[in-house]
């Protein structure tokens, strides 16, 4: 008994690893880096330190290669990986001038319906 308790922990510990992001996700999540590349007057907040779009896609996308095989969805991207620092735990958040300061998880998954469904 105790080797088929320690034989599906085993397995239960290496499902995460089991995740993997398909085309057509990772094409989801691209389109919306896209459209947030647009965002001139955007100003991304990670962790008290203001970037501009370019440096708040370079990140994501940074962060995106490395959690890849991790989760399977956009939703979950956003969810898990964009919307908050891995390292402290606080939530990242997107100034717009003109407009009211929002999480950027608020901000991303209106982001993700704004572009669609794509193809990969």
């Amino acid at each position: 008994m105790k080797k088929y308790i320690i034989a599906l922990c085993t397995l239960l510990l290496a499902m995460p690893a089991l995740a993997k992001l398909n085309s057509h996700e990772e094409a989801r999540i691209n389109a919306m880096l896209q459209a947030l590349s647009k965002k001139q007057n955007l100003i991304f907040v990670r962790n008290g330190s203001e970037h501009n779009c370019e440096e708040a896609v370079s990140h994501l996308r940074l962060k995106l290669g490395n959690t890849k095989n991790r989760i399977d969805t956009a939703e979950q991207f956003i969810d898990k990986v964009a919307s908050s620092s891995s390292i402290t735990g606080k939530p990242y958040l997107v100034k717009i001038p003109g407009q009211p300061d929002e999480t950027a998880k608020s901000f991303l998954d209106k982001l993700l319906k704004e572009t669609g469904d794509v193809k990969p």
